[in-house]
C-alpha cells in the first residue's frame, strides 16, 4: 500500500504522528507526504528526520484536493491510504482493509475513526439522508453501538482521512475536485460519484485510526473554515441535485435558513458563505455539464430509510412537565446531537434546572441517553397520541408552563430551525420568558429592539436572495437544457444520415 499524507504548516503534527504511521506499515509499503508550501520547517523536518518518506514539496498551498491527487498519481501501489497529518493508525490496521479489495467493485474501505478521548469521529457507520432537499451524511454517534460493531458493513461516505482507495478507480474519477479547495466535502462529492458507478464503500471496524482533529483552525482563523464548511456543503449539493425540481427544493430550504439566521442567528457567516457559493456559479455549471449527477431513481437507491427513532414506539411517552425547566429550541436532528448535548450541559450549569427539548416520542430514549435532554416534550403534529398536536397548542402550553428560559443553540443546523425559533419569539413576547442564544459558551439575550433591527437588515438582503435564487436555479437548468438540446440535435443528425 501507499500511504499519502497532505501537510501544510503541520511540523508539530508530523513530529508527533508520523513515527506511528511508519511503525504501522509493512516493509514494502511506502509513505508519501505532499507538503503544500509550508513555512514552519515541515520540509526540513521530513528531510532530516524521516528520509525514508517520499517527500513532494510544492511551492505554495494548492489545497487538500490537489495534494492528495498528486500523491495518488505518484504512488507505486494500487491501493492508496489517505491519512491526515494528525492521525495515528494502530499497528495492523492495513490488513483488514486490504482484504476487501479482492472484490473488484470495492472503491474504498474506511477505518474506524476515534478521537483520543475515545469518542467517535464524524465518519463511522455513515449513511446518506435527505433533509430539506439537501443530501447529508449522518454517522453513528452512539459509543456503545460503535464499540460492539465488529463486522464490516456498507457505508456511503469514504472520508478523506483514514480511508483506503482503489488507486485506479480514484484516478478514473479524477480524484478530489479542486472546486472545493482548500478543503471540506471533496470526499463526500467523490463518494457520490463512485456510487454512481455502482462501486462499493466499506466500513471496516477492525482497522482503527485515532484522530486528533480540529487542527486546521490553528493555522487559519476558525471563521474561515466555518465559511468554507457551509459553502462547500451547499456546493456539493447543487453539484449533485438530480433535477431542476429538486434544486428548487434545495433553494427554498437555503432561503429559509438564510432568513432564519438573518433574524436570529449568524447573519454574517451564512450570508458570506452564500456569496462564496455564488462565486462558484460557473464552476457548478461546468461540472454538471462535464460530470452529470445521478438521476432521482439512482439517488434514492442510496438514501437510507428513516431510522427506528422516526417510528412511534409502543413505550410510554413523557408527560408534560409541571416543575420548572429550561427549553432548548431546536429540532432533535441526529446530526446535531453533540451540539444539543453541549447546549444542555451549559443550560444545566447556568440555571441548575432540568433541560427539556421538543421532539417525537420515539426520540426520547436516545436524547436522554446522550445527555441532550432530561425531559422530552412529546410533539407530533396531527398525531392523536400526542398531547400537543399543533404549534398553536404547543405555544399556548409553553406560555403557561413553568419554563424558565428559552434557549436557541445557534450551532444546530436544520431547515426546520426557523419554526422553532419563531415559536420561541412568540412565547417570549407573549409570556415575557427570557429568550437567549447559546453559541459555544457565549450567551446572548434577544429583545424586541434586536429582532426589529435584524428585520431591517433582512430587508436589505432581499435583492441578494433574488439573485441567489435565479443563479442557483440556472446553474442546474442550463447544463440540463444544453444536454437535452445536444441529444435532440444528435438524434436528428442520425436520422438524416440514415435517410
Amino acid at each position: 500500500m501507499s500511504i499519502v499524507i497532505a501537510n501544510w504548516n503541520g511540523r508539530h503534527l508530523l513530529e508527533r504522528f508520523l513515527p506511528s504511521v511508519l511503525e504501522a506499515i509493512r516493509d514494502y509499503d511506502e509513505v508519501i507526504v505532499v507538503d503544500n508550501g509550508s513555512s514552519d520547517e515541515s520540509v526540513e523536518l521530513l528531510r532530516t528526520q524521516f528520509p525514508q518518506v517520499c517527500l513532494i514539496a510544492l511551492p505554495r498551498n494548492y489545497g487538500f484536493s490537489v495534494a492528495n491527487n498528486l500523491g495518488a498519481l505518484v504512488a507505486k501501489h494500487e491501493i492508496i491510504v489517505l491519512l491526515n497529518n494528525d492521525m495515528k493508525p494502530e499497528k495492523g490496521f492495513l490488513e483488514p482493509m486490504l482484504e476487501h479489495f479482492d472484490d473488484p467493485n470495492v472503491f474504498a474501505v474506511s477505518a474506524k475513526l476515534l478521537r483520543f478521548d475515545g469518542s467517535p469521529d464524524f465518519a463511522n457507520r455513515n449513511r446518506l439522508v435527505v433533509s430539506g432537499g439537501f443530501i447529508s451524511v449522518v454517522c453513528e454517534q452512539d459509543e456503545e453501538k460503535l464499540r460492539f460493531a465488529k463486522k464490516p458493513e456498507k457505508q456511503f461516505h469514504a472520508p478523506g482521512g483514514g480511508t483506503a482507495f482503489d488507486r485506479k478507480k480514484f484516478l478514473a474519477l479524477g480524484g478530489f475536485d479542486r472546486i472545493f479547495s482548500p478543503a471540506y466535502f471533496e470526499d463526500v462529492d467523490l463518494s457520490l460519484r463512485a456510487l454512481r458507478n455502482d462501486w462499493r464503500i466499506v466500513y471496516e471496524p477492525r482497522s482503527i485510526v485515532w484522530h486528533l482533529g480540529a487542527q486546521t483552525g490553528r493555522v487559519r482563523p476558525r471563521w474561515f473554515f466555518e465559511l468554507l464548511s457551509f459553502r462547500n456543503f451547499w456546493l456539493y449539493n447543487f453539484l449533485h441535485t438530480p433535477n431542476f425540481t429538486w434544486s428548487g427544493w434545495q433553494v427554498s430550504s437555503l432561503l429559509r435558513l438564510l432568513v432564519t439566521e438573518a433574524l436570529f442567528g449568524k447573519f454574517l457567516t451564512y450570508h458570506l458563505s452564500a456569496i462564496m457559493l455564488l462565486a462558484k456559479w460557473w464552476g457548478v455549471v461546468k461540472r454538471r455539464w462535464d460530470k452529470p449527477p445521478m438521476n432521482v431513481k439512482q439517488l434514492v437507491k442510496f438514501l437510507s430509510p428513516p431510522s427506528d427513532e422516526d417510528h412511534e414506539p409502543n413505550e410510554q411517552m413523557d408527560s408534560l412537565p409541571q416543575h420548572p425547566f429550561v427549553l432548548l429550541l431546536s429540532p432533535a436532528h441526529e446530526g446535531d446531537r453533540s451540539v444539543l448535548k453541549a447546549a444542555a450541559n451549559a443550560a444545566r450549569k447556568r440555571w441548575n434546572l432540568p433541560v427539556a427539548i421538543i421532539a417525537r416520542p420515539s426520540q426520547t430514549v436516545n436524547l436522554k441517553r446522550d445527555g441532550a435532554a432530561d425531559i422530552v416534550i412529546p410533539f407530533l403534529s396531527g398525531s392523536p397520541q400526542s398531547p400537543l398536536r399543533s404549534f398553536i397548542q404547543l405555544a399556548a402550553w409553553l406560555t403557561k408552563s413553568n419554563c424558565q428560559a428559552l434557549i436557541i443553540p445557534s450551532q444546530a443546523h436544520s431547515p426546520s430551525k426557523g419554526k422553532f425559533i419563531m415559536l420561541g419569539v412568540i412565547v417570549s413576547l407573549w409570556s415575557k420568558k427570557p429568550l437567549l442564544e447559546w453559541d459555544e459558551g457565549r450567551w446572548r439575550h434577544y429583545s424586541v429592539l434586536g429582532v426589529t433591527m435584524r428585520l431591517l437588515l433582512l430587508l436589505t438582503a432581499l435583492p441578494f436572495y433574488f439573485l441567489l435564487t435565479v443563479a442557483l436555479l440556472l446553474s442546474v437548468l442550463i447544463p440540463d437544457l444544453a444536454r437535452l438540446t445536444f441529444k435532440a440535435t444528435g438524434t436528428e443528425l442520425e436520422q438524416s444520415t440514415k435517410n
